[in-house]
């Protein structure tokens, strides 16, 4: 078979607060090839964060950008960890993983790309790095900053025009939800030159499945159940 990456799904939340950084180190302890997370421009930082209010994964109340970033860094977001930057996540994955910065908001792309940019070349490489999004008018964005980063275009319906798109930006990677997956969607990815990275699969049918249509690799919440499935 081929490689086959197992992707830990803002961090490995099925067995940690997602997106934070004892998240992180738990997909990293496990071994993932990426680990993949979201992040939201609040007042001019980047906070890595899914959702746009507060009440599901922290002790706070309320939408994201109705609060000062000092407020939000503050809240308990789960076994007292704290909603991270981006940097800090960075910081954390180092060179032992791929990184997957998914574009959750508006007004991201540029903050990203200007602290990509100001990685440190010894020990961050450009090609870690895959920046997706649904959001085209940041990837192509992102893009125009600078036409060699990876990208990633997600679809959860309307895999035609999301892989047209795919291929109007000379797109790395394809992440199709695992709902309209089928071999025909793989296929065309790959005649394109596109990785397929479907999400998220954490049931051992879909993992098999998803592996023998020839997938790239899968983002998971469960990152230990797809590395054992491989490893057997």
């Amino acid at each position: 078979m081929p490689n086959f990456d197992v992707l830990g799904h803002r961090g490995a939340m099925g067995l940690e607060p997602e997106n934070t950084l004892r998240s992180f180190k738990k997909a990293l302890s496990l071994g993932v090839d990426g680990l993949e997370f979201d992040v939201q421009n609040i007042h001019g930082e980047l906070l890595v964060f899914h959702d746009e209010s507060l009440e599901r994964t922290t002790n706070g109340e309320g939408k994201l950008l109705n609060h000062s970033v000092e407020a939000l860094r503050k809240l308990d977001a789960g076994k007292g960890e704290q909603i991270p930057t981006l940097a800090e996540v960075v910081e954390l994955i180092g060179n032992q993983a791929f990184i997957n910065i998914e574009l959750k908001g508006f007004d991201t792309a540029s903050l990203v790309m200007k602290l990509v940019r100001m990685l440190d070349r010894k020990r961050f490489k450009k090609e870690q790095f895959i920046i997706s999004s649904y959001l085209f008018s940041e990837l192509s964005l992102v893009h125009e900053l600078d036409p060699e980063i990876r990208l990633g275009v997600i679809a959860d319906e309307y895999p035609t025009i999301a892989q047209e798109f795919a291929d109007e930006i000379d797109a790395y990677s394809f992440h199709p939800s695992y709902s309209i997956l089928n071999q025909s969607l793989v296929d065309d990815a790959h005649n394109n030159g596109m990785k397929v990275y479907v999400h998220t699969v954490n049931d051992l049918d879909k993992i098999n499945h998803s592996r023998t249509l020839g997938v790239d690799g899968v983002f998971t919440d469960y990152p230990d159940r797809v590395i054992d499935y491989i490893r057997s």
